[in-house]
């Protein structure tokens, strides 16, 4: 099974190495609260996910403290045993604090779909000013390819 794995994993980094369309700037704080005003239900998403990774990772934050707390504070135990108990805590308040994000902060789209419509929004943006224009040579370096699709 690893085999495959491996032969599979690396057939499709070899596939997907050159299909880079456009090196796009990474967006910034300002364009993700953009796309969360003007892309509906897709924007709307983002904001409910970033509610339940919070609400996910202040339980987490809760329970390792929790579990810090208590063993050594309030028991007397070792900070090692401390440790190893706020590692537990902080998991089950991580699956607590998911489970009651999900649940106050119900999703309005797929978050997969949500990260498609992101990135194509970005595009949009980022293409908005581009000129589509080839340069002089290019129909004697290329003299096959038909560019009357590019003229408008």
């Amino acid at each position: 099974a690893t085999v495959s794995v491996l032969y599979w994993s690396f057939y499709f980094l070899l596939y997907n190495m050159g299909r880079i369309i456009a090196d796009l700037p990474p967006m910034k704080a300002e364009d993700y609260a953009e796309f969360e005003r003007s892309v509906k239900p897709w924007g709307e998403q983002r904001a409910v996910r970033r509610n339940q990774l919070y609400t996910a990772g202040a339980g987490a934050a809760a329970g390792g403290v929790l579990g810090w707390v208590w063993p050594v504070m309030m028991r007397r135990n070792t900070s090692m045993v401390g440790g190893f108990m706020a590692l537990a805590f902080g998991i089950g308040g991580g699956v607590i604090g998911h489970t009651a994000g999900t649940t106050v902060f119900p999703d309005v789209a797929p978050n997969n779909e949500t990260t498609m419509m992101r990135r194509l929004w970005w595009a949009k943006q980022c293409s908005a000013d581009w000129e589509y224009k080839l340069p002089e040579d290019f129909s004697t370096k290329y003299p096959h390819v038909d560019t009357s699709v590019l003229k408008q």
